[in-house]
């Protein structure tokens, strides 16, 4: 969620936080980077374990963890991995293995078997989407792995899926919207177009249905189009730029992901139309994120933390441990954790979280108008 010239070096370097080296793309392995870095992270009240070995049945032994990550093409995925390593960093006989899975379920699916080759005790995963990917949680599964699953789910049998609601932090930001189009108008009406992430993503799904449960409720809001953003800058401008040529008027755009809402305003730019006043709803939560918060290019920023892989690592050994994984919830697939949700940002409250979210952010123009 970065600018569109970092996107296409994002496989090479990437800034972790304020003031700490640049990383590479598998995340950094830089322990005080890492030490920092937990430091800060949430959620450490879930599946907490101290600093030292993790002893299996009495016993300490190496433990290897297989991470499957959907990809490295967006900072948000890498700093899932650095939290990760955060939690591996501090138990001296746990390692990681981390795999790219280049957005392509048959390449990720490839890599949960090459990981069970090399004898993994657990997986961590963060799907591509859900239906390409059943067959290779069943096959973890099957050989007696603990499998965790974060952010996007499977609709399999699994030891635990973790993740936010991407339903209700998407209907925050909605409800967002439908007060600003009220005020605007004098009740809730508008034209309002939709980017979503990548389709047959379960956030995108997720993301989806809680805007649309919401805009539903009121006649006046017309959704004009909806399309398939995939997370990234470049197919979001691409969806603007024709919506602007069709559309002579558009109240809001409803993005799932920051770079969506950069690349739609890029666009906007480019048409002429940047006194419209087109408002920018979305979602990630990154700091640079929080500045056009601040400076009022987002209306309002769903809080969705990519810091999910520490507690990933944490229920993996637990689960090798045989603790108990507790306020986990039966479910079609297995057991499930419901992280909490975290407050959407909008300029009411954004002076509390600026430089809580995650990358790097430009201190220099804080608070003006400016596209990352």
């Amino acid at each position: 969620m970065r600018v569109g010239g970092l996107l296409l070096v994002v496989c090479l370097v990437l800034a972790l936080t304020p003031g700490l080296a640049p990383v590479r793309a598998q995340g950094t392995q830089d322990p005080q980077a890492l030490a920092a870095l937990y430091k800060t992270l949430p959620f450490q009240d879930v599946y907490p374990l101290p600093e030292g070995p993790v002893a299996l049945g009495g016993a300490t032994r190496p433990i290897k963890i297989g991470f499957s990550q959907t990809g490295f093409n967006h900072p948000w995925r890498i700093e899932m991995i650095n939290s990760a390593r955060a939690e591996v960093a501090r138990h001296p006989n746990v390692q990681i293995i981390v795999t790219d899975g280049k957005v392509d379920v048959v390449k990720q699916s490839g890599d949960i078997a090459d990981l069970l080759a090399q004898g993994v005790d657990a997986i961590v995963m963060s799907p591509v989407e859900d239906a390409g990917l059943r067959a290779a949680a069943r096959k973890a599964m099957s050989a007696g792995k603990p499998v965790i699953v974060l952010d996007r789910d499977v609709s399999v049998d699994k030891t635990l899926f973790m993740g936010q609601s991407n339903v209700t932090m998407a209907a925050g930001v909605a409800r967002v919207l439908v007060e600003q189009l009220k005020t605007k108008y004098g009740r809730p009406m508008g034209n309002v177009v939709e980017i979503t992430g990548l389709l047959g993503s379960t956030p995108a799904q997720g993301r989806h249905e809680g805007f649309e449960s919401v805009v539903k409720q009121y006649p006046g809001i017309k959704v004009l189009a909806t399309g398939d953003g995939q997370w990234i800058r470049e197919p979001a401008v691409k969806l603007m730029e024709d919506w602007l040529v069709r559309f002579p008027k558009i109240d809001a755009v409803f993005s799932h992901a920051e770079e969506s809402s950069w690349g739609a305003q890029l666009a906007i730019e480019r048409a002429g139309r940047k006194n419209e006043g087109i408002l920018h709803l979305t979602h990630d939560s990154s700091n640079q994120g929080f500045c056009s918060v601040k400076a009022g290019l987002f209306l309002a920023d769903g809080n969705y933390t990519p810091y999910l892989g520490h507690i990933g690592v944490r229920a993996a050994l637990y689960a090798l441990m045989g603790k108990d994984l507790t306020n986990k919830k039966k479910y079609d697939y297995g057991f499930k954790y419901d992280l909490p949700d975290l407050p959407v940002l909008t300029k009411a409250n954004i002076e509390q979280w600026l430089g809580k979210g995650w990358g790097d952010w430009d201190k220099k123009n804080f608070g003006k108008y400016v596209i990352p």
